[in-house]
This record gives C-alpha cells, sequence and structure tokens, in this order.
C-alpha cells in the first residue's frame, strides 16, 4: 500500500536517475521538493560535477556516480556493461518504491535496471523529443516503453505523442523552478550600465545554451535556433536602428567552434557591433532585468525555463510554436508565437512589442499569473508525488484483482 493507515501518505524511498552532471537545475529542484516532503531521496549520476555538488549540499539526498551510458564503440562496452550491472546491483540492494529517470539514456538504463527490484515503480519524465529523430533511440523506445509504469511529458506535446507511441499511462507534469526567485522589480541599471546601455536603447535578448548537433535537421539551424535569432538582427534594425542584442549562454559541451560559427555568422550579416555573446551568466534576474524582450527561436522545446522566468520578469516573450512553448506563451495572451526557422517572423513580432511597451508590459503580466500557478516547484514536486501514490495504489489495486480472480 501507498498510504497509511491514517490516509496521510507515506514517505517513499525513490530513486532519482539523470545521465548530466552539469546545469539539471529542474533535476536538482525536484529531488531537493521531493526530500523536502518527507521522502528518503538517492540521486544517481554517470559522473561528478557541479550537479553532484549541488545535490549533496540537499539535508538527506543521497548522491551515488555510477558511470552508465550507452555507446555504439566496442572497446567502451565492457566498461559500460560493468556500470550497467554496477546499477542493477545497487537497485536490487536500494530497493526503492520508485524508480525516477530523466533524459534518454537515464531512461534506458533505468529500465534495464529495474528488472533487478521489480516492486519498484517505474517513471520516466521526458524533457524533450529530440531523441526520438535518431533511429536508433526510437527503435529502443519502441522496444523499452513497455516497463514504464508512468511517463511523466514535461509538457502537453510530450505527453501526447507518448501516448500515440503506447505507454501504459501519461501524465503531463511541468519541470518546476523556484519562481520566487524572479522579482520583477529587479532594477535594470546594473546589466544596462555594464553593456551602456541608454535607458531609451532597446534591448532584445536570447538566453540558452548553444547545442552544436551533427543531426541532419539541426545542420543548418540549432536546436535552439541561434541562428534565426541572429539572421533577425537586421530585420529588426530597420524598424529599431539602435536596438542591441545580446546572446546569454554558450556551448554546454563541445570545443567552442560553434560559438565561433555564430559569431561569424553576425560578422557576415555585418551586425557583429550590434550583437553580445556574454558566454554563461550566473545572474540570469539581472540580465533579464536590463532587456526589453525575450526570444527563444527554438527548433525543437519543451516549456522552457527561459520563457518561464521571463515571463516571471513580466518581459515580453516572442518564441516558436513548437513542442512545449505553446504551453507558456499562448499567442496574444501571455506573448508572441511564430513558425520555427523564420527570420523575417521573429523580427516582426519583436519589433510589434518594442513599438507597444504597455500591451507587451500586460501580455507579460499575464504571463506571470500564468507561471506562478503552473510551474511553483511546490506544486510541481507535490504532483509528482502523488502521482507516485496514485500509481503505486493503482498497481496493489491490480495485484489483488489478480489474486482474487487468477486466470
Amino acid at each position: 500500500m501507498s498510504t497509511s493507515t491514517i490516509g496521510k501518505p507515506r514517505p517513499l524511498r525513490i530513486l532519482q536517475i539523470t545521465s548530466t552532471a552539469v546545469g539539471g537545475s529542474w533535476f536538482h529542484d525536484q529531488v531537493r521538493g521531493l526530500a523536502e516532503l518527507g521522502n528518503e531521496v538517492c540521486a544517481v549520476l554517470p559522473r561528478e560535477g557541479p550537479l553532484a555538488d549541488r545535490l549533496r549540499a540537499i539535508e538527506g539526498v543521497r548522491v551515488e556516480i555510477i558511470p552508465f551510458g550507452l555507446s555504439w564503440r566496442m572497446r567502451q562496452l565492457p566498461g559500460l556493461t560493468a556500470a550497467q550491472w554496477r546499477l542493477a546491483k545497487f537497485v536490487r540492494e536500494y530497493k526503492p518504491d520508485v524508480i525516477h529517470s530523466h533524459l534518454i539514456i537515464a531512461m534506458f538504463v533505468a529500465r534495464v535496471a529495474s528488472a533487478a527490484y521489480r516492486p519498484a515503480l517505474v517513471v520516466s519524465q521526458v524533457p524533450g523529443l529530440v531523441h526520438l529523430r535518431m533511429a536508433p533511440f526510437r527503435i529502443l523506445e519502441w522496444l523499452s516503453l513497455r516497463r514504464d509504469d508512468l511517463v511523466l511529458g514535461s509538457c502537453r506535446a510530450i505527453a501526447h505523442r507518448y501516448q500515440a507511441m503506447g505507454a501504459r499511462s501519461v501524465a503531463v507534469s511541468y519541470y518546476g523552478c523556484d519562481v520566487h526567485r524572479f522579482d520583477p522589480a529587479t532594477p535594470p541599471e546594473p546589466f544596462r550600465r555594464e553593456f551602456g546601455l541608454g535607458d531609451d536603447t532597446p534591448a532584445v535578448g536570447m538566453v540558452a545554451y548553444m547545442y552544436p548537433s551533427k543531426l541532419r535537421d539541426f545542420r543548418q539551424i540549432g536546436v535552439k535556433g541561434h541562428e534565426v535569432f541572429i539572421d533577425a538582427v537586421p530585420l529588426i534594425l530597420r524598424q529599431n536602428p539602435s536596438a542591441r542584442f545580446f546572446v546569454v549562454g554558450d556551448e554546454l559541451i563541445g570545443d567552442g567552434e560553434y560559438r565561433r560559427e555564430l559569431e561569424r555568422r553576425a560578422a557576415r550579416l555585418g551586425v557583429a557591433d550590434r550583437i553580445r555573446f556574454t558566454g554563461i551568466r550566473s545572474d540570469i534576474s539581472s540580465v533579464m532585468a536590463g532587456l526589453d524582450v525575450l526570444v527563444n527561436p527554438s527548433m525543437d522545446e519543451s516549456a522552457c525555463y527561459t520563457m518561464v522566468e521571463a515571463l516571471l520578469m513580466r518581459k515580453g516573450v516572442v518564441a516558436t510554436d513548437v513542442g512545449g512553448l505553446p504551453d507558456t506563451v499562448q499567442h496574444g495572451r501571455t506573448g508572441l508565437l511564430i513558425p520555427p526557422a523564420d527570420p523575417a517572423a521573429l523580427a516582426q513580432a519583436v519589433n510589434s512589442l518594442l513599438a507597444d511597451p504597455a500591451d507587451s508590459l500586460r501580455m507579460a503580466g499575464r504571463g506571470r499569473e500564468l507561471v506562478l500557478r503552473q510551474f511553483d516547484i511546490a506544486g510541481t514536486v507535490r504532483q509528482v508525488n502523488d502521482l507516485y501514490h496514485q500509481a503505486l495504489a493503482a498497481r496493489g489495486r491490480r495485484r489483488q484483482l489478480r489474486r482474487k480472480n487468477p486466470a
């Protein structure tokens, strides 16, 4: 049973698994929230890094480093096989109530390792759909998806896709954040002074990691659509000649060549002096406070932390009408949506927000109200915890029925 005799949900033993060692604030916040609800939580990561350090700072959370992964290279298979056995052994010894994985590689290895302890509820939370563009991952999903007791789509589009793929049980569960960390009253002056912006200088920014990709779908335009933003700059300048532009973020992995190519693209278009590549910033609230409009021209996306944060800061937003972005950016209500890979549409939308700051602020105000409700980490964690208990209770009822009515 998943509840106590007095009706209060009992604490669960939860194994949270992700395949990243950097970034991962969404993972950190969920782990912390589940622990604060009284659950026993262990986080499994493939290697040491900033994320492991942050997780260890959470009281009561255990962190295990097991170098799991996937590879098509024969020389790496012995090590990865050993890691998979080690993970299975750990699952068997830990005896979790729930095995909850995030990101595609972690999802695959968790499904395999879950065979070592059958009573565990197997949950996959899917943050995006890019992996389904690759045939090997599509095949692996098809072969292993039925192992999941529950799939959590991090936006409606992902949930619908996995439902169509035949997942046994699907729910929408947004990755929440500390919505109160973003104060729309944050002064814009520090950021604007840093870059010499006048009070009346329009400032437009894109906040996103840069993801170089060898996938055919993203060879011309990267996953996050940086190229679309850069190509839109000359078009925006025709109507707003004094505007300045900011690309905030850098390559999460890679050798820096993708960023250099983006910088060369700006130079070829003659706008290198108007675009500042700031690299990764830790003061995102201050950055957003200094911008007038934030854009997300992604080619594939979930609900997107950047758009959530921008709306929490009451900023005008423009995003592509793909994936989970419409869950947050509701066209004409909380921001503006445009087709993907369309610099002209992006420029037109940005110019319209700059031309009517009062309307932009009204939409941003409605957007803040939406994301305060939808992305508050306290609410999203409670929902995940409730889904665990509901799924465990439903499985318990099915087992009782099978015992009463054996085939």
